[in-house]
């Protein structure tokens, strides 16, 4: 599959919550003398609400109707989230693995939508996901693919491109019929459940975590470049830039450190052939910076190395990549200019070296 969003489920799943429904649902029904099993509450997990409330209604044989057992029931489950809501362990971890390689992220919940925008508060996750789907906003609860189907809708990514993580063999079944690969992540409510549908099925959001990094590894290179300057090296002088229009992109040069290759030597190689200029001198190296990124759904790592380097000769540029057009810029503009925060601190620093000259080669 190509994994272009994650849809998580967020009872049992994202927090540990099946206790306090349970406690809930037992306290409706002890009223009237009854008790809720463990046995029999397993059979309602993955399902809404309301759904519930009629199973439960109708097991029991309850005086009351469903609206009025569900009522009843959110009243008690809602009041307990405040103090009693937990994250499940790793959630965190996962949702910021996800966000640094710029995964667009989803919820499919059988909940309601007054508990769901509660427990996201609680969380503190309430703008870390980019669609929710609700139970209470499709015609059918799991495990129909109905609000599987509404979160790729809202997050605009065909099902075939989500990954979907289920802790409920309802939940599964709904993702699989949504078209979706579903990792089950199994509590102690759902353990030893079948989930034949299941792409894989993991023990805990860290062995998620551990498979999708393992999966999507990243990309890791080393790149090396320059800030050159001319007119005397002062604070006065003026900085390379390279325009890109097909990119609507100013940028630095730089480029890969080829294997074999000092990362000096790469420095000059890539400054000369993307900006045409060959008369260059390194004054000081400026350091290494770590730069991540995502490209085509793959984390990037890329190292750079950066040289502060001087012009010697006035000519024109002769050569140089096509898709550049060098230009010439006082540092302030050059600042300004870059299209890219990383290389505006390779110009900071390369201003800080000419200002407190401490290259010994500028006099």
């Amino acid at each position: 599959m190509m994994l272009r969003a994650v849809i998580f489920d967020l009872d049992g799943l994202m927090v540990d919550s099946e206790t306090l429904a349970m406690a809930a649902w037992d306290q409706v029904v002890s009223r009237y003398g009854h008790r809720m099993t463990i046995p029999f509450y397993r059979t309602l997990i993955g399902l809404r609400v309301s759904d519930s409330a009629q199973i439960v209604c109708q097991h029991f044989g309850l005086p009351i109707g469903p609206d009025e057992a569900m009522a009843e029931r959110d009243r008690l489950f809602l009041e307990s989230l405040p103090t009693k809501l937990q994250a499940q362990s790793g959630l965190y971890a996962l949702v910021d693995a996800l966000t640094a390689r710029e995964i667009p992220l989803g919820i499919a919940t059988s909940g309601h939508r007054r508990y769901v925008r509660m427990a996201l508060n609680i969380l503190g996750l309430e703008d870390r996901f980019e669609a929710v789907a609700m139970g209470d906003e499709v015609a059918h609860g799991k495990p129909a693919p109905d609000v599987y189907l509404l979160a790729a809708q809202r997050l605009g990514i065909p099902p075939a491109d989500c990954l979907a993580l289920d802790d409920a063999p309802q939940g599964v079944e709904a993702a699989c019929a949504a078209g979706m690969h579903c990792i089950a992540v199994p509590t102690r409510w759902t353990v030893g459940q079948p989930f034949p549908d299941a792409a894989r099925i993991c023990a805990s959001l860290y062995e998620v975590q551990d498979f999708l990094e393992h999966t999507l590894p990243a990309v890791h290179y080393l790149a090396a470049g320059g800030v050159v300057v001319r007119d005397g090296g002062n604070r006065n002088g003026m900085v390379l830039v390279l325009r890109r229009p097909s990119c609507n992109e100013t940028r630095l040069p730089k480029g890969h450190v080829e294997p074999g290759e000092g990362v000096q030597s790469a420095a000059l190689r890539e400054v000369r052939e993307e900006s045409g200029y060959g008369d260059l001198t390194v004054l000081a190296d400026l350091g290494t910076q770590v730069v991540k990124f995502v490209h085509s759904g793959r984390l990037v790592v890329r190292t750079e190395r950066y040289f502060l380097m001087a012009l010697s000769d006035s000519a024109p540029p002769h050569g140089g990549e096509a898709q550049f057009e060098p230009a010439w810029l006082p540092w302030d503009q050059a600042l300004e200019a870059l299209t890219f925060e990383a290389e505006r601190e390779w110009v900071r620093r390369a201003r800080a070296c000419v200002e407190t000259k401490e290259s010994d080669k500028w006099e």
